[in-house]
């Protein structure tokens, strides 16, 4: 097959990995690669203008990373086969948007999707499941060798350091709100960091006050990829306070730089998280139990040693030849005709 990849222009650090993975072993599948970016604009005169320009007219299937409508409509226009990747829960996403997004994640051939949560979320808009396939969501920035340095540098940071992270909306906004009360019922020396931004920001800043939180709470907004590491790699946990992501990956990434995770049993992180294991669940908005597990991770010997231990195993084992193989068995199940 000749394959026609568009990657998402909004990955981290600018390069689209997935994309990237397939490019480099569709060869030795017997495939040919190329990826071309979407352009900007409204979807209409975005695809008109990759119409114009040849786009897709040499290909056999196109591989779409993340909903970028312009190309997905191109590509129906030109009735291609459309794989199209999909890692957003879009929860919380206003009314009109959400029904768009259904409109267009409906016309795909195929959907890629990170766990059986957003299977279950993707079937209630009405793609039946023989239209979808889990493709693990794969990592490969972790430096194994060094989570021992990580753990003593971890060790010596003053005082309980605690770092959360999300876009703060009225749908995940009582989730944050449950990191902010844990925090405020906890008599030892602990500082929660919250990195995002959102329209519940005000909101949540005004419930940290009320909580009379002083400098225990610090607000960053947000930052990018590597500036987020930073603040994993030198956290004693990382707080998931909502679970409503199609795939848990700021969790993911948490674990790659040592960092032991906290997480609300909801969505997909009871599938990448096994309680007691390489991380810590509590049941969303109890903020008492998600405080005892702060105590817990801050008292118990050994405790946070076998969750990092532990978590750089769980994501050794989301390697991209897993991803990438999985990915292509999938696409390889399409019907193709060749274009004229």
């Amino acid at each position: 097959m000749r394959l026609l990849l568009i990657p998402d222009p909004t990955s981290p650090n600018g390069e689209d990995a997935f994309c990237r993975e397939i490019a480099q072993r569709a060869p030795a599948r017997g495939h040919s690669a190329r990826m071309e970016m979407a352009p900007s604009g409204s979807p209409e005169a975005a695809s008109e203008k990759l119409a114009a320009h040849g786009f897709a007219r040499d290909c056999d299937v196109v591989i779409i990373n993340s909903l970028q409508p312009a190309a997905l409509i191109a590509a129906k226009a030109l009735s291609r086969p459309t794989v199209l990747r999909l890692i957003d829960s879009y929860i919380g996403a206003p009314p009109d948007s959400f029904a768009e997004v259904k409109r267009l994640v409906i016309t795909a051939d195929l959907l890629l999707l990170p766990s059986r949560h957003m299977v279950g979320l993707v079937a209630d808009w009405g793609v039946s499941e023989d239209r979808m396939r889990v493709i693990p969501y794969a990592y490969d920035q972790i430096l194994a060798q060094q989570i021992a340095l990580v753990t003593v540098r971890a060790a010596r940071a003053r005082g309980f350091t605690l770092v959360t992270a999300g876009v703060i909306d009225k749908t995940s906004l009582s989730g944050f709100e449950t990191v902010l009360s844990a925090v405020s019922r906890l008599r030892m020396d602990v500082h929660v960091t919250v990195i995002g931004d959102g329209p519940a920001l005000p909101t949540l800043k005004e419930r940290a006050q009320a909580l009379m939180l002083g400098d225990r709470a610090t607000f960053l907004g947000e930052l990018p990829h590597v500036k987020k590491m930073e603040y994993f790699r030198s956290a004693k946990a990382f707080i998931e306070p909502t679970g409503r992501q199609g795939f848990p990956s700021l969790a993911l990434y948490a674990l790659s730089e040592g960092c032991p995770v906290l997480g609300a049993r909801a969505g997909a992180l009871p599938e990448f998280i096994r309680d007691g294991e390489n991380g810590l669940l509590f049941t969303p908005d109890d903020a008492a139990a998600l405080a005892e597990h702060i105590i817990t991770l801050n008292t118990t010997p050994g405790l946070s040693l076998r969750l990092i231990a532990e978590g750089v195993r769980t994501v050794e084992r989301h390697s991209w030849d897993a991803t990438v193989a999985t990915a292509l068995d999938a696409v390889e199940t399409l019907e193709v005709s060749k274009p004229s």
